[in-house]
């Protein structure tokens, strides 16, 4: 389940700090775990961690399935490259995330929505809320948009580094939701078939938006 080559998240656990690093699998060898050293996914750079740190550890799949664990920095060692050990855990103490489990933060950000099947022209709305697992789309106050449509929705990312990130979304209308009074109506979407570079790139970004949120809550 925990594969060589692909991506592992780790959040220092009994800390102050909320921060999340990236790092990659090398190798695993009976109850351990190589990693390269891992970087902070705001700023990327390379953290020092003393041997005993505790972490909890997230991967997502092939199946793009999200799971976590918690583990332990147990050492280092010079391979082909300084490599860091952490403890594997049993299959038993891996838990898989739900969708619904995902952070979801609260967003304006425009995109270009279509209809797969062409069964109506394409629009252009905006997301109300986003998470790893889907988004909430404000609709047009005429629409043909019903649940169980699949739509395709070109977003666009304002990332904290200035960059835009530019995300073609195969999104399902799980239902259609009443505004109130004047409001429009809206529609929770869950992603489908979405590849796992995208979710990373929606996980960064909920990320740094609640460091945001956090940031003026301290300021006011």
């Amino acid at each position: 389940m925990i594969a060589v080559g692909e991506p592992l998240y780790l959040q220092p656990l009994f800390s102050d700090k909320k921060d999340k690093y990236r790092c990659k699998i090398c190798e695993v060898k009976d109850d351990r775990i190589y990693i390269d050293y891992p970087s902070n996914e705001i700023t990327n750079r390379t953290e020092y961690f003393f041997d005993g740190t505790q972490f909890k550890a997230s991967f997502v799949d092939k199946e793009k399935n999200v799971f976590t664990f918690r583990t332990e920095l147990l050492g280092r060692k010079i391979e082909k490259i300084p490599v860091l050990i952490i403890a594997s855990p049993k299959e038993e103490e891996i838990h898989k995330i739900q969708r619904r489990e995902f952070v979801r933060v609260e967003t304006l950000l425009d995109t270009a929505v279509s209809n797969v099947d062409d069964s109506y022209p394409p629009f252009n709305s905006v997301v109300l809320d986003l998470s790893a697992g889907g988004m909430l789309l404000s609709l047009p106050v005429k629409h043909n948009v019903s649940k169980g449509d699949m739509l395709e929705c070109l977003t666009v990312l304002p990332m904290q580094s200035g960059e835009k990130i530019y995300l073609d979304l195969q999104c399902k209308v799980l239902r259609i939701l009443d505004g109130h009074a004047k409001d429009r109506q809206r529609a929770p979407l869950q992603f489908e078939s979405i590849d796992q570079k995208s979710r990373q790139h929606i996980i960064r970004f909920c990320f740094e938006q609640q460091l945001l949120m956090k940031k003026k809550e301290t300021t006011i």
